[in-house]
């Protein structure tokens, strides 16, 4: 049989695996199902009883719609990795399938990474070492305005976007290592047919094409449109995406889809005066809710994309 499952970090319980999923649990499930669908016997796995060597100490098996405890080991073929941060997959391990690989997981965790490799998409970025570091660096950016953040955070935490003299004296949060400096896209006068005012498009791509997306609108007097932050979301059909994000997204995922193995992520933009950037890219797609139109279009562009790297690794 074939072993596929979706991975997170949670302990090995006979709490149900996906309790932590909230209000987007019965899009898992059926993501499980369609799994299920193909003959394939489904599971979510824990990173925590990783062996290595594509075994896992134990897990839930996923049939019939409910989730049974098994203690012993399970050997995976393929893995959607729906764990944060870079500690894992193990580097190296090509025992299982990765959804996605490690080194694409780093692309994205670091933004610095995410700027050497896709810049000329992107705002005008500087790294920035140091507390010490940042007057210069903040001087280096054309625009009057100025965003500082750190290289691998999540969730808009520890930034600051504001004038530079301000900027100057930003006190680097010591929880993170080292922070960029990026220059700031101002995205107040929206996009035609989308938004009005300030926003930040997220494209969701699978198999090299976009299967889903939405637009976030920061809350009033806000700058950030993270839902952690109070930003409102939106399911934004493709056909109003301006070209000009359609052209950085068909070539950006044409050198992804052969550099890094065909990976699952988005791409957050912002227009400001007719020219879309890449504000980040993200390995961790949020999935859609239940009621968005093109839930079942993500969820069967996935099981494309498990289909085919299972046929290439078989």
């Amino acid at each position: 049989m074939t072993n596929v499952g979706v991975l997170f970090s949670k302990p090995l319980t006979d709490i149900d695996p996906l309790s932590h999923i909230g209000s987007k649990y019965s899009v898992y499930t059926r993501l499980l199902d369609f799994m299920g669908q193909k003959g394939w016997d489904v599971f979510v796995f824990t990173r925590k009883t990783y062996k290595g060597n594509g075994v896992f100490e134990g897990a839930w098996q996923y049939r019939d719609g409910k989730f049974k405890l098994e203690n012993g080991e399970v050997k995976a073929d393929l893995v959607y990795d729906r764990s944060a941060g870079v500690n894992f997959p193990p580097e190296g391990d090509n025992f299982v399938t990765w959804v996605n690989s490690l080194d694409f997981k780093v692309l994205a965790w670091d933004k610095w990474a995410g700027y050497k490799k896709i810049g000329q998409y992107m705002p005008q970025t500087v790294w920035i070492e140091s507390q010490e570091e940042v007057k210069e660096a903040v001087s280096k950016i054309k625009s009057d305005w100025v965003v500082l953040k750190p290289f691998n955070g999540l969730k808009g935490l520890g930034i600051f976007i504001g004038p530079k003299e301000e900027a100057i004296d930003f006190k680097l949060d010591p929880k993170y290592k080292n922070y960029i400096a990026q220059e700031f896209v101002d995205t107040s006068k929206g996009i035609d047919g989308v938004t009005a005012g300030m926003h930040d498009i997220r494209v969701a791509i699978v198999n090299g094409k976009a299967v889903w997306c939405h637009v976030r609108i920061p809350a009033e007097g806000s700058f950030k449109a993270n839902a952690a932050q109070g930003g409102e979301l939106k399911e934004l059909d493709y056909t109003k995406v301006p070209e000009s994000i359609k052209k950085i997204v068909e070539e950006v995922s044409e050198v992804f889809y052969k550099e890094y193995d065909n990976p699952v992520y988005s791409l957050d933009f912002g227009i400001m005066e007719g020219k879309p950037y890449i504000f980040e890219i993200n390995d961790q797609i949020g999935f859609p809710k239940w009621e968005m139109k093109n839930r079942d279009p993500f969820l069967t562009e996935l099981i494309k994309n498990f289909e085919m790297k299972l046929f290439t690794r078989h």
